[in-house]
């Protein structure tokens, strides 16, 4: 790994320590034509980026990249990215810039490489590559795809996982809390089956039958007696999916389970032991549902033994590549290729539903393919529409030309290195009331990094839908 961070060079110019105010920072590839030329991450300052910079500098190949394209630099206690006359310029989430201040999380193409700015060291990234080399290829965590981000959930799990603690699994909708649950299962040794059971599916009169059984004659319909989900995990393990939408009387039978470790099914009088390790998985904000007295505090405090918390697709975008072709070889096509035009629209896209959303673009891509290659022409309307924003626009054929020089900024747009106010974002909202879109145009930014300023100061778009 010595020769890694020789290429990548070090924090301070001077050979020197960083000053202890100054916050790390580091490129971390998100895709490039020939990727495997590159090392997973970079940092340097300055670090500069091209076909032939000096030694300690990110080699990019090919004649998209110019000898010295652009170079990230230390400025104050941040960083910023400065375009160095390249030929064909430089991006900044999605836009052509100059000069501008990075923030964490910002997405950068030089050339056709494309990689996300993180205010974090490298060391981690750079066990972990676009094609998979790093990732566990055996055992349960080989079921949990991606790099670093995901290498800190993989320990988690292992650490977790042969104990009895009870595990809450969060994460947005999509972001893969299926595949972490039956992989802690697997981890657990625990000889029983895992049982999923989607509280938010079961009607609430049918939710206490379908948990914890019921006898013959217990109700009108009940011709025999039935095991509930409970039971059916006995020695393995019991998923609640989506607890957070469980009603208020279901929850107390969860928590008189979780005290007793037993089950009384509709209808009897005799409680039965059972011994079930519970998971549970939600996409909601449990501690704000129990401060509105929505979820019980002490079921919430059971059921936290332990949190595994699931990163966002667009906080992880350096996985995008990878996952695309796990998709492709679970479909049966891994000799499909991703073209630069699909992974440039993939990876400005923000996949708002996650994991699931960007499988299920990919098996449509798939099912409308004519050729070996995937085009971004065949990306869902929705990331195709953003991609329409982005600074280079589709050639003929769907091929993206040369980058070209960004167009003249309408009255009222932002200069590269600006960014608004906390106060101009709220009266933004207002005025184009809630509309990302509108204020998009009106600064002549993208909407990706419209709703990167908004999240970084907690305005939410939706509070200002009715124009109030």
């Amino acid at each position: 790994m010595s020769g890694v961070f020789e290429e990548t060079g070090t924090m301070d110019a001077k050979g020197g320590q960083a000053p202890a105010e100054a916050r790390p920072g580091s490129l971390v590839v998100m895709y490039a034509e020939q990727h495997e030329r590159l090392a997973p991450a970079y940092t340097g300052d300055p670090l500069v980026l091209g076909r032939d910079p000096p030694r300690g500098g990110c080699v990019i190949p090919g004649n998209a990249a110019s000898r010295l394209h652009a170079k990230v630099h230390r400025t104050g206690d941040g960083w910023t990215l400065t375009d160095l006359g390249s030929r064909n310029g430089t991006l900044h989430n999605g836009v052509y810039v100059s000069e501008v201040r990075l923030e964490h999380g910002d997405e950068l193409r030089v050339g056709n490489a494309m990689f996300r700015f993180v205010e974090e060291p490298p060391d981690e990234y750079l066990a972990f590559r676009l094609d998979g080399e790093g990732t566990p290829t055996t055992g349960p965590a080989a079921r949990v795809l991606g790099g670093a981000q995901m290498d800190r959930v993989r320990r988690d799990l292992s650490r977790i996982a042969p104990t009895a603690l009870s595990v809450l699994v969060l994460g947005e909708t999509g972001t893969g809390k299926e595949v972490i649950s039956s992989a802690l299962h697997a981890a657990s040794g625990r000889r029983g089956d895992l049982v999923a059971v989607n509280c938010a599916a079961i009607p609430t009169n049918l939710l206490e039958s379908e948990l914890c059984g019921h006898v013959r004659g217990a109700f009108t319909g009940a011709d025999r007696d039935r095991v509930g989900f409970v039971k059916q995990a006995n020695g393995g393990t019991l998923l609640l999916d989506e607890i957070g939408d469980m009603p208020l009387d279901a929850q107390a039978k969860v928590l008189r389970l979780l005290e007793t470790r037993e089950v009384v099914p509709v209808g009897s009088t005799r409680a039965e032991k059972v011994d079930v390790r519970l998971l549970c998985a939600t996409h909601r904000d449990l501690r704000t549902l129990v401060a509105r007295g929505t979820f019980r505090g002490d079921l919430y405090a059971r059921i936290n033994g332990h949190a595994i918390t699931l990163p966002p697709l667009r906080d992880r975008k350096e996985d995008v590549f990878l996952l695309a072709r796990h998709f492709l070889a679970g479909e049966g096509r891994p000799a499909l290729r991703l073209s630069l035009g699909f992974m440039v629209a993939a990876l400005h896209y923000d996949w708002p539903f996650n994991v699931r959303e960007l499988r299920a673009a990919v098996q449509r891509a798939i099912a409308l393919a004519d050729g070996d290659e995937l085009t971004e022409l065949l990306l869902p309307d929705e990331v195709r529409e953003q991609f329409q924003e982005y600074g280079a626009r589709l050639g003929e054929g769907g091929q993206l030309p040369s980058l070209i020089p960004a167009p003249d900024r309408p009255p009222g747009a932002l200069a590269p290195r600006e960014a608004p106010t906390r106060d101009e974002l709220v009266a933004l909202l207002r005025a184009h009331a809630g509309s990302v879109a509108g204020i998009a145009r009106a600064l002549a930014r993208d909407r990706v990094q419209i709703r990167r300023w908004l999240k970084h100061h907690e305005l939410t778009p939706d509070d200002y839908r009715s124009g109030e």
